[in-house]
């Protein structure tokens, strides 16, 4: 066999030996850039929630703000009549 053959063999063995730990490298940072934004996704998704909590709580003191309101214009309403029936009792004769 030629010796041009196994220097031939020897740098392209070489080169993929580089390019396999570029490529563990490149790995090895990809695994640590994944578990930093998990992490992150972790952090937004319990932000998330919370905000959702806190708009859930926001909706119901907002029914019972709606339903206070209600009953006033109901109870305004009613001694409006009230009054306008003493009103009109009064002016008879």
């Amino acid at each position: 066999m030629d010796l041009q053959f196994f220097d031939m063999l020897e740098e392209k063995v070489n080169r993929m030996v580089q390019q396999l730990s570029q490529l563990k490298t490149e790995n090895r940072e990809l695994r640590m850039r994944n578990q930093e934004l998990q992490a992150v996704l972790e952090e937004k998704e319990r932000a998330v929630y919370t905000l959702r909590t806190e708009l859930d709580q926001t909706r119901a003191v907002q029914g019972e703000i709606d339903n206070y309101r209600k009953s006033q214009d109901r109870i305004r309403s009613k001694v409006e009549t009230l009054l306008e029936k003493l009103k009109d009792f009064e002016n008879i004769p």
